[in-house]
């Protein structure tokens, strides 16, 4: 339980070093981008985790759809990813610091669900975002069931209102290697998944969680 406690604070330190070293650059510039990079490893590594991707993200895809585990979540995907991405999260999640001042900088979107127009707010942020790659979570909290959780509605909306190009992406193991349900944490690699890009027809979206599902129990 000591070697948790310890990774947990050396990653919290350093996300909020990262919060501290963007205030501080013009937002989206040389420095900045490679300082997020910097900082995006780092706090991988902070745990004693590594990142493995399997398959390929295409270069025109819009928007990923993720299964949710940990907050080293965000991390993980960003190192394997990329600068480009923007993460869609709750409100009340991403707007504590110092993850918040990370959000504003970056330009991560945030949805209050709360707000009966949060859908309209999000289909216009996510249109200003076009050309990154949008990240969301469509189980909508963290699962820590061994399996993907039924999905919301707001993926499925993004994806046929805006006529995004959409692929699944898993990740199996991030709860062996850093869990802070059961406060432990093992060094290892974190494996992600990539799965061929969604073909839009009647019954994607659930036909999209079998095949997540799918990878997620045997992904190893």
């Amino acid at each position: 339980m000591f070697s948790f406690y310890l990774k947990k604070y050396t990653m919290y330190v350093a996300i909020a070093a990262q919060s501290v070293a963007l205030s501080l650059c013009k937002r989206h510039g040389l420095i900045f981008n490679r300082l997020r990079r910097i900082f995006t490893t780092l706090i991988v590594r902070s745990v004693g985790a590594r990142v493995s991707l399997i398959g390929t993200i295409d270069a025109d895809t819009d928007i990923l759809i993720v299964n949710h585990q940990s907050m080293l979540d965000i991390f993980a995907l960003e190192e394997v990813v990329g600068n480009d991405t923007r993460f869609i999260g709750r409100t009340g999640i991403m707007d504590k610091w110092p993850v918040s001042r990370i959000v504003d900088r970056v330009g991560h979107i945030t949805v209050d669900q709360k707000d009966r127009r949060a859908i309209i707010k999000l289909l216009k942020d996510v249109k200003i975002c076009q050309g990154k790659k949008i990240i969301i979570f469509p189980e909508g909290t963290r699962s820590q069931s061994g399996k993907i959780e039924p999905f919301e509605a707001g993926a499925k909306l993004l994806v046929e209102k805006l006529k995004l190009k959409a692929q699944p992406v898993v990740i199996k193991n991030i709860l062996d290697v850093y869990n802070e349900s059961n406060k432990t944490a093992t060094s290892g690699t974190i494996k992600i998944e990539a799965l061929p890009a969604i073909t839009i027809t009647e019954n994607w979206y659930e036909h999209t969680h079998q095949a997540m599902n799918k990878a997620f129990s045997q992904l190893t």
